[in-house]
Protein backbone atom coordinates (compact mmCIF):
# COMPACT_ATOMS: atom_id res chain seq x y z
CA UNK A 1 0.00 0.00 0.00
CA UNK A 2 1.10 3.52 -0.68
CA UNK A 3 2.00 5.63 2.26
CA UNK A 4 -1.07 7.49 3.56
CA UNK A 5 -3.60 5.16 1.92
CA UNK A 6 -6.34 4.15 4.27
CA UNK A 7 -7.13 0.42 3.95
CA UNK A 8 -10.88 1.02 4.23
CA UNK A 9 -10.86 3.09 1.04
CA UNK A 10 -10.84 -0.08 -1.05
CA UNK A 11 -14.21 -1.14 0.37
CA UNK A 12 -17.65 0.04 -0.66
CA UNK A 13 -20.41 0.58 1.92
CA UNK A 14 -22.18 -2.36 0.24
CA UNK A 15 -19.34 -4.66 1.32
CA UNK A 16 -20.67 -4.37 4.87
CA UNK A 17 -24.33 -5.09 4.11
CA UNK A 18 -25.63 -8.44 5.37
CA UNK A 19 -27.43 -9.81 2.34
CA UNK A 20 -28.95 -12.68 4.34
CA UNK A 21 -31.20 -10.38 6.33
CA UNK A 22 -33.92 -9.82 3.72
CA UNK A 23 -37.28 -8.40 4.74
CA UNK A 24 -38.03 -8.89 8.40
CA UNK A 25 -41.39 -8.37 10.04
CA UNK A 26 -41.04 -6.05 13.05
CA UNK A 27 -41.58 -7.81 16.38
CA UNK A 28 -44.59 -6.68 18.39
CA UNK A 29 -43.57 -4.58 21.36
CA UNK A 30 -45.18 -5.63 24.66
CA UNK A 31 -47.02 -2.95 26.63
CA UNK A 32 -44.83 -0.98 29.00
CA UNK A 33 -46.94 -2.18 31.96
CA UNK A 34 -45.87 -5.78 31.28
CA UNK A 35 -42.17 -5.00 30.76
CA UNK A 36 -40.16 -5.54 33.96
CA UNK A 37 -37.68 -2.86 35.02
CA UNK A 38 -34.56 -3.58 37.08
CA UNK A 39 -32.14 -1.13 38.69
CA UNK A 40 -28.68 -2.71 38.49
CA UNK A 41 -26.78 -1.36 41.48
CA UNK A 42 -24.98 -4.43 42.85
CA UNK A 43 -22.41 -6.78 41.33
CA UNK A 44 -24.81 -9.75 41.61
CA UNK A 45 -27.40 -7.77 39.57
CA UNK A 46 -24.74 -6.96 36.97
CA UNK A 47 -23.87 -10.65 36.73
CA UNK A 48 -27.57 -11.48 36.19
CA UNK A 49 -27.82 -8.77 33.50
CA UNK A 50 -24.78 -10.19 31.69
CA UNK A 51 -26.38 -13.66 31.69
CA UNK A 52 -29.64 -12.27 30.29
CA UNK A 53 -27.78 -10.39 27.55
CA UNK A 54 -25.87 -13.57 26.64
CA UNK A 55 -29.21 -15.30 26.05
CA UNK A 56 -30.71 -12.40 24.03
CA UNK A 57 -30.29 -12.06 20.26
CA UNK A 58 -30.39 -8.26 20.41
CA UNK A 59 -30.46 -5.41 22.89
CA UNK A 60 -30.49 -1.63 22.86
CA UNK A 61 -28.18 0.65 24.83
CA UNK A 62 -28.07 4.32 25.76
CA UNK A 63 -25.61 6.15 27.98
CA UNK A 64 -25.89 9.34 29.99
CA UNK A 65 -22.69 11.31 30.44
CA UNK A 66 -21.78 14.35 32.53
CA UNK A 67 -18.85 16.66 32.00
CA UNK A 68 -19.97 19.64 34.09
CA UNK A 69 -16.87 21.06 35.82
CA UNK A 70 -14.81 18.22 34.41
CA UNK A 71 -12.36 18.09 31.53
CA UNK A 72 -12.93 14.45 30.64
CA UNK A 73 -16.38 13.78 32.10
CA UNK A 74 -17.77 10.41 33.08
CA UNK A 75 -20.54 8.02 32.19
CA UNK A 76 -23.23 8.33 34.87
CA UNK A 77 -25.88 5.88 33.73
CA UNK A 78 -26.34 3.01 31.28
CA UNK A 79 -29.78 2.01 29.99
CA UNK A 80 -30.15 -1.43 28.41
CA UNK A 81 -33.31 -2.99 27.00
CA UNK A 82 -34.00 -6.43 25.62
CA UNK A 83 -37.28 -7.38 23.93
CA UNK A 84 -38.71 -8.34 27.31
CA UNK A 85 -36.92 -6.32 30.03
CA UNK A 86 -35.47 -2.89 30.79
CA UNK A 87 -32.39 -2.21 32.93
CA UNK A 88 -30.75 0.90 34.34
CA UNK A 89 -27.15 0.37 35.42
CA UNK A 90 -25.64 2.59 38.11
CA UNK A 91 -22.29 3.15 36.41
CA UNK A 92 -20.98 5.30 39.26
CA UNK A 93 -21.38 2.53 41.82
CA UNK A 94 -20.36 -0.35 39.50
CA UNK A 95 -17.68 1.44 37.46
CA UNK A 96 -14.85 -1.08 37.91
CA UNK A 97 -17.16 -4.09 37.37
CA UNK A 98 -19.00 -3.09 34.18
CA UNK A 99 -16.20 -3.86 31.73
CA UNK A 100 -15.37 -7.31 33.11
CA UNK A 101 -19.04 -8.38 33.16
CA UNK A 102 -20.36 -6.78 29.94
CA UNK A 103 -17.30 -6.62 27.64
CA UNK A 104 -17.81 -10.06 26.06
CA UNK A 105 -21.48 -9.61 25.19
CA UNK A 106 -20.87 -6.17 23.66
CA UNK A 107 -18.13 -7.48 21.38
CA UNK A 108 -20.04 -10.65 20.42
CA UNK A 109 -20.82 -10.31 16.68
CA UNK A 110 -23.83 -12.66 16.96
CA UNK A 111 -25.63 -10.15 19.22
CA UNK A 112 -27.25 -7.15 17.55
CA UNK A 113 -26.81 -3.90 19.45
CA UNK A 114 -29.04 -0.90 18.74
CA UNK A 115 -28.21 2.66 19.72
CA UNK A 116 -29.33 6.11 18.57
CA UNK A 117 -26.62 8.68 17.84
CA UNK A 118 -23.92 6.42 19.25
CA UNK A 119 -20.90 8.53 18.20
CA UNK A 120 -20.05 9.74 21.70
CA UNK A 121 -21.47 6.67 23.48
CA UNK A 122 -18.90 4.47 21.70
CA UNK A 123 -16.07 6.69 22.96
CA UNK A 124 -17.45 6.65 26.51
CA UNK A 125 -17.88 2.85 26.55
CA UNK A 126 -14.28 2.42 25.42
CA UNK A 127 -12.80 5.05 27.72
CA UNK A 128 -14.76 4.33 30.91
CA UNK A 129 -15.23 0.54 30.72
CA UNK A 130 -12.90 -0.85 28.04
CA UNK A 131 -15.98 -2.04 26.10
CA UNK A 132 -15.82 -2.28 22.32
CA UNK A 133 -18.91 -2.92 20.20
CA UNK A 134 -19.32 -5.30 17.30
CA UNK A 135 -22.54 -5.55 15.22
CA UNK A 136 -24.05 -2.15 16.03
CA UNK A 137 -27.05 -0.60 14.31
CA UNK A 138 -27.20 3.16 14.93
CA UNK A 139 -30.71 4.49 14.20
CA UNK A 140 -29.29 8.02 14.13
CA UNK A 141 -26.88 7.08 11.34
CA UNK A 142 -29.66 5.28 9.47
CA UNK A 143 -31.84 8.37 9.71
CA UNK A 144 -29.05 10.48 8.22
CA UNK A 145 -28.83 8.54 4.94
CA UNK A 146 -30.96 10.85 2.82
CA UNK A 147 -34.25 10.10 4.53
CA UNK A 148 -36.73 12.93 4.43
CA UNK A 149 -37.59 13.12 8.11
CA UNK A 150 -35.98 14.44 11.23
CA UNK A 151 -33.17 12.19 12.54
CA UNK A 152 -34.63 11.67 16.00
CA UNK A 153 -36.16 8.59 17.55
CA UNK A 154 -39.54 10.33 17.39
CA UNK A 155 -39.05 11.12 13.69
CA UNK A 156 -38.05 7.54 12.94
CA UNK A 157 -41.07 6.13 14.76
CA UNK A 158 -43.37 8.56 12.91
CA UNK A 159 -41.89 7.49 9.57
CA UNK A 160 -41.96 3.72 10.14
CA UNK A 161 -45.03 3.12 12.30
CA UNK A 162 -47.85 1.17 10.72
CA UNK A 163 -50.47 3.41 9.11
CA UNK A 164 -53.25 1.86 11.21
CA UNK A 165 -51.80 3.61 14.30
CA UNK A 166 -52.73 7.05 13.01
Amino acid sequence: MKRGTVWLEKFSALDFVDEKVGIVEPAKVPPIESTPFKLVAAVKDLKELAAKLHSADEFSVDLEHNQYRSFQGLTCLMQISTRTEDFVVDTLKLRIHIGPYLREVFKDPTKKKVMHGADRDIVWLQRDFGIYICNLFDTGQEAGFGLAFKATVNGIVRNYRPKNLE
